[in-house]
């Protein structure tokens, strides 16, 4: 199965009623801007059939679903971020007994990594992609994927804009969550201990209780939803055929650089 997902109408509602911080700084298409590294709507729609045209090369199947935005081979489903679609998807793909790869330089995905979940991400530094696996999480991290998500409420994320605990507490550092987390394996294993008992220092004791409902609603955010109203179909996990493949691909590429170069330069790159 090859799928391209996208936010849908009103994908990060839930979350920002949550959290008006969430993405709030993340930059919005609009209709004409004077900025040449700014996007229109008609890029994005032009985006969008340059996608649907590399995915048809590639021959990735149509999508039929009743009650989900489609876009010839775009999946979106309102009211959901892409994020959760792909979660909920993958879940689905398990339990029908096949592996999962998600390629997507996204660290959220990061939770949904076992021994059936891969990721294939960018490696800026050697500029190629390559496989993630639970190997490599836990040589990085030294923890499982939910103990990362657990301490990452604790500490916040500044990219999606959720603030952490040393917003509130500022002594309580990563060294005391990733110390915490370590030991009690999850955010909720923690906070329930901290409510009947002493799990650490008095500041830190302090703020897990006072503030447990704080964490909690991190969680909320930032934890892929994996029960979202869409049905894997059958038809989408046909076995493609990949001979197209290294043109296609080859081309997209060839467009994106041109692209970064119009968006900089506001010209075409000389020959």
């Amino acid at each position: 199965m090859t799928k391209q997902v996208f936010d849908g109408e009103r994908g990060s509602e839930h979350r920002r009623q949550l959290l008006p911080s969430y993405k709030a700084h993340r930059r919005k298409f609009t209709r004409y801007s004077s900025s040449p590294q700014r996007y229109s709507r008609g890029h994005f729609g032009k985006s969008h059939q340059v996608i649907n045209d590399v995915l048809g090369k590639c021959n990735v199947p149509p999508l039929h679903h009743v009650g989900v935005g489609v876009v010839d081979k775009v999946l979106k489903v309102d009211g959901h971020e892409a994020d959760d679609v792909v979660a909920t998807l993958a879940g689905q793909v398990l339990n029908k007994g096949f592996q999962v790869v998600i390629a997507s330089p996204d660290k959220d995905f990061k939770q949904l990594i076992s021994e059936d979940v891969q990721l294939v991400m960018p490696l800026p530094d050697l500029q190629r992609w390559s496989f993630y696996t639970m190997k490599h999480y836990r040589d990085q991290y030294d923890c499982d994927p939910q103990s990362d998500l657990s301490l990452r409420c604790i500490v916040g994320d500044e990219v999606d804009g959720v603030p952490g605990i040393q917003h509130v507490v500022p002594s309580f550092g990563r060294k005391t969550a990733l110390k915490l987390i370590k030991k009690h394996g999850s955010l909720e294993t923690l906070l329930n201990a901290a409510a009947v008992r002493t799990v650490g220092r008095p500041y830190a004791q302090d703020a897990l209780t006072k503030y447990a409902d704080y964490l909690r609603r991190n969680y909320e955010v930032l934890a892929l939803k994996r029960d979202l109203d869409v049905q894997l179909c059958d038809e989408w996990l046909v076995k493609r055929d990949t001979h197209n493949d290294t043109i296609a691909l080859s081309t997209l590429f060839k467009h994106l650089e041109e692209s970064k170069e119009l968006a900089y330069t506001g010209r075409p790159k000389p020959l």
